[in-house]
């Protein structure tokens, strides 16, 4: 799995004499050595300080001269810049981002109002979508706690006082915290949020809230046997399968009545149809009568015209031209004394032929137009006829027969309420005895039944190939116990050995869990491990014979692991030249950075322009 992001730079700055200090970072193995006291666990704690480490538990004060701590991170989207400042009360991390995963702004260390957790920027980055809401469950009463990066950052990063520990180097000293760690390591694997798997209430909410639910269920036992004696009432000595049988009858009944009443409108609306076809054949035979009746009139008034005007030209045949005005007696002009012309006796006999055909064919359509008008009636009649019986006799029948057939459905529908009613009964019956009789024992969460089966076995294998890889000697078996969730090498714990031998335990089992991370296994790869000398002790004189024998052959063989392992995360290793091999020949395999307590002999220490005294850790002496 790919990792989310890389350091890429640690500086701490800001004092008013001395430069700025940086360290740069690459994305696979980072060794950092040099004597002790040379500032090599400052770095380290620099990284750890702007993760989250509480500003008092910071090697660096106010009184230090420094006033803040940078770091830079890569990611595949682009980079940030987290900035911290140093001093009591330092909560805030300015965050400046090019991701567009995460907003640039100001984030608490711890939970403040409606600031955004530092938490959620590396959780983020390695995958989760919306950290801020993510719960894991921290004990066996499924009470719940928000994920944060500082929930697992110890199985990330072991300073020199952890990595040598006899207890499981992946869990936190505090037992009460190690449910949680162990339920968001969980998370990482699977994936999964745990917010729906917590339960809020106490034991004692609990048992209140069982009885407010038994005082809710032990009237209702009676209500329902109430219900159903009325209903035994109403339904009296019915037969269901009687019932069933006459309700079987009605339905079949319905339904050819239904069918009736569907053949009758299909024949209906056939007749209208037909019906409607002959009336625009007899309007449009009307119309067309009409105007030769309007035509017909028209010619005989032109024949009247012209026997008007015969008539008058007989009568005034035998009269002289008017000379004069028979109103102003004046004389008329010449061309004003014309007579009256003769009718053309052509155009009336014409005009007469006319309308004698008109008239032929007007009896003629109204011949044709007789049929026609017997069919509007008859079939005007046959569609009344359809409509009286569909709603004088067809759906009177429906609506009687589905009147009955209600009525059966109610009684079944009684019948059946009666049955949900006697289970319902049943059931709030066995529901009461149920949680009368209920317990309220402590939860029995366990975060490690989560995990997936293979996990055990994988881890084991795991530890088989590092230890393997670096000489561990008459290496026959290696588990990662369930029990213990620690190595078992060779069928024995770390706890009675030396501090060499715990502290190369120690590293194996971070590195087998870093393995596990980055397969395709896990959900969330952290991509990050951090260890301060990850062989504290081993140049000691050993309990262990072959151990004694193979601690010369050892570091060497681990730092060459660690440049082969490089895919599954950035690795920032810390060691003193006084434990360490000669790791020059692994210069152009990894990022080498050297702290030489020379003046004049490449870096001094890790606070560039800084004395001797002032690289002592302010915690105590740092062997390291």
């Amino acid at each position: 799995m790919t990792p989310g992001f890389w350091i890429s730079s640690i500086t701490v700055a800001g004092h008013p004499t001395r430069r700025d200090s940086s360290v740069g970072f690459e994305s696979g193995l980072n060794v950092i050595y040099g004597p002790s006291n040379s500032g090599k666990s400052w770095v380290l704690q620099c990284i750890d300080y702007v993760f989250g480490l509480k500003a008092d538990e910071f090697v660096l004060d106010e009184n230090s001269g420094y006033t803040e701590v940078r770091m830079g991170v890569r990611t595949a989207q682009g980079s940030l810049t987290l900035s911290r400042s140093i001093g009591e009360g330092a909560n805030n991390i300015e965050v400046s981002s090019t991701d567009p995963r995460i907003e640039s702004g100001v984030y608490k260390r711890q939970s403040s109002g409606r600031s955004p957790l530092l938490s959620s920027v590396w959780l983020k980055l390695i995958g989760y979508d919306a950290p801020e809401n993510l719960k894991i469950i921290k004990n066996q009463n499924l009470e719940t706690q928000a994920l944060t990066w500082r929930t697992f950052w110890h199985a990330l990063y072991a300073d020199e006082d952890r990595i040598s520990t006899k207890k499981q180097i992946l869990l936190p000293l505090q037992a009460t915290a190690q449910p949680a760690f162990k339920c968001a390591l969980a998370s990482l694997i699977t994936g999964k949020d745990y917010a729906a798997y917590a339960r809020d209430e106490s034991v004692e909410t609990r048992k209140l809230r069982n009885n407010a639910i038994i005082d809710y269920l032990e009237p209702l036992p009676k209500q329902l046997e109430e219900r159903i004696e009325l209903i035994d009432k109403a339904l009296g000595s019915s037969d269901p399968a009687e019932i069933q049988q006459r309700i079987d009858e009605l339905t079949a009944e319905l339904e050819r009545v239904q069918q009736r009443i569907t053949h009758a409108t299909v024949q209906g609306q056939d007749i209208v149809a037909r019906l409607q076809q002959v009336r625009d054949s007899l309007a449009e035979s009307r119309s067309l009568r009409n105007r030769y009746e309007e035509l017909a009139a028209s010619y005989r008034a032109r024949i009247e015209r012209f026997d008007f005007v015969e008539e008058g030209h007989a009568l005034t045949a035998h009269r002289e031209p008017a000379t004069t005005c028979p109103v102003c007696t004046q004389a008329l002009p010449p061309e004003a004394r014309s007579a009256v012309p003769e009718p053309d006796l052509r155009e009336r006999h014409d005009l007469a032929a006319r309308l004698n055909d008109l008239r032929q064919t007007i009896h003629q359509m109204d011949v044709e137009q007789a049929p026609l008008q017997e069919q509007e009636q008859d079939f005007a009649a046959e569609a009344e006829h359809i409509a009286r019986r569909i709603s004088g006799e067809l759906e009177p029948q429906l609506q009687a027969l589905s009147t009955s057939l209600a009525s059966h459905n109610a009684i079944i529908a009684m019948q059946a309420e009666r049955e949900q009613h006697l289970e319902r009964k049943q059931a709030i019956e066995d529901e009461l005895e149920e949680r009368k009789n209920r317990t309220f024992p402590k939860g029995n969460f366990n975060p490690l039944d989560e995990y997936p089966k293979t996990f055990w076995s994988q881890m084991g294998t795991n530890l088989l190939d590092v230890l393997g890889a670096c000489v561990f000697p008459r290496l026959k078996d290696a588990q990662f116990s369930h029990e213990l969730f620690d190595a078992v090498i060779n069928g024995k714990t770390k706890a009675k050995e030396g501090q060499g031998y715990r502290s190369f335990v120690n590293t194996a089992v971070m590195l087998a869990l870093r393995e596990y991370l980055a397969s395709e296994d896990a959900t969330h790869n952290p991509g990050l491990l951090i260890i301060d000398t990850p062989l504290l002790g081993l140049d000691d004189p050993q309990l262990d014979p072959e151990l004694q024998e193979a601690r010369e052959t050892i570091p060497a063989a681990l730092y060459d692991y660690l440049a082969l392992e490089q895919d599954g995360g950035q690795m920032i290793i810390a060691d003193n030249t006084k434990f360490m091999p000669d790791i020059e020949p692994l210069k152009d395999r990894c990022n080498l950075i050297v702290f030489t307590k020379r003046e004049g002999e490449a870096r001094y220490g890790f606070l560039l322009d800084a004395q001797d005294e002032d690289l002592i850790d302010l915690e105590g002496t740092d062997d390291n």
